[in-house]
């Protein structure tokens, strides 16, 4: 097997010495060895400009330009070569300063010191090629963050725009689907004229359809203020107590005429929290509102727990429940991964999540199928 060709510029001005070296080397059968012999630090720099050299093996003591002068130079033209200093003056102080201007390694040039070289250079060479491999590599993932970066800065640049978009269809929406409710709501009313029962019962699907269309539409205008990060919480001192009896007392009638019951257990009568009134009622809706629809027979029990930095809220319901699968994707837009018949916009959970993370809270799921789910969220207190 043809042995691999190494370069080799060595820089010493006793022949003898030099002789010496090129025979050592000759005789090591690591490398094939290409010798390039010069006598001083001025040819040394010279036969670099011309060639490219594997290795330097380069003497500390060289007439006019000195070894130490030689080997800032190198670095100074930036040539990627390990340089091997060869120097009668083995003390440490010495060799860290020669390590510290740049030289890969050094020699001391005692006696049979040349029968240390050929391990010298093995070493050398192998230790340079796996610094310029890591360099490679660090290179590689410092162009690959760069491009994901770049990449990143433009999907957000276009989610940016994509939620001003919706924004600005949402609003262009608002107005003629809430002229279109209220002239439905007048027409069943009959201000504009008799409307006979087939007549109120066709208008009244209609008038169910615009307020559909209507939650979607505020529900897509919140997710869009959010997602562009222009929602700002117009926080307060509250008793969230209070705040979760309100929006349980809003759902006592539809859970009444299901025939379920909503039940609630609060461990303290008042807990006072710095959010906003607004927001929170609307994540108390959505979780009560969805355990009411999903749930057919048993109850919806909201828990109240305070915990020593923070608050922890649990809506669990006894209805169809989810797989692990399904808990996974809940808070994703626009999935409803249960009840494919229950109306709704797959929006309120995701609603809710970007909500309590606005206010530094964290809100999970847990779930078993047809035996009911449990909303989990905690917030801090004040």
């Amino acid at each position: 097997m043809p042995r691999e060709k190494l370069k080799v510029l060595l820089v010493e001005d006793n022949p003898t010495d030099a002789l010496i070296l090129r025979k050592k080397l000759q005789r090591d059968n690591s490398f094939d060895y290409d010798i390039t012999h010069v006598i001083s630090g001025e040819d040394g720099i010279a036969a670099l400009e011309k060639d490219m050299f594997d290795i330097a093996l380069l003497d500390y003591n060289l007439p006019r330009k000195s070894g130490l002068e030689t080997l800032r130079e190198i670095r100074k033209k930036e040539i990627k070569m390990p340089v091997v200093m060869i120097t009668g003056q083995g003390d440490e102080a010495v060799a860290a300063r020669l390590m510290k201007e740049g030289a890969f390694d050094y020699l001391p040039k005692r006696e049979g010191y040349e029968d240390s070289v050929p391990l010298m250079i093995r070493k050398t060479i192998a230790e340079h090629r796996a610094r310029l491999e890591k360099e490679e590599f660090q290179k590689e993932i410092a162009l690959k963050k760069s491009e994901l970066e770049k990449i990143n800065k433009k999907l957000m640049d276009l989610d940016r725009m994509k939620s001003d978009f919706v924004a600005n269809v949402v609003h262009e929406l608002r107005t003629p689907l809430t002229i279109i409710k209220g002239n439905v709501d007048n027409i069943v009313e009959g201000y504009a004229g008799e409307v006979q029962p087939q007549q109120k019962e066709i208008l009244s699907d209609i008038f169910k359809v615009v307020e559909r269309l209507a939650r979607l539409v505020n529900d897509l205008l919140d997710l869009s203020k959010i997602e562009s990060g222009k929602t700002q919480l117009k926080k307060e001192d509250l008793d969230i107590v209070e705040l979760a009896g309100e929006a349980m007392n809003g759902f006592e009638k539809l859970a009444k005429d299901k025939g379920i019951g909503i039940k609630k257990e609060f461990s303290k009568s008042r807990v006072m929290i710095n959010a906003d009134r607004d927001k929170l009622t609307q994540v108390f809706v959505n979780l009560i509102g969805n355990a009411v629809k999903f749930t057919d027979k048993g109850d919806v029990t909201v828990r109240l727990a305070e915990l020593q930095d923070e608050v922890q809220i649990e809506i669990q319901d006894t209805g169809l429940g989810m797989t692990k699968e399904e808990t996974e994707k809940i808070f994703d837009k626009f999935v409803r991964v249960v009840a494919e018949k229950k109306e709704g916009t797959g929006l309120g959970l995701p609603i809710a999540k970007d909500i309590i993370t606005l206010h530094k809270g964290r809100i999970r799921v847990e779930s078993t199928p047809d035996k009911g789910s449990n909303f989990i969220f905690n917030l801090p207190k004040l």
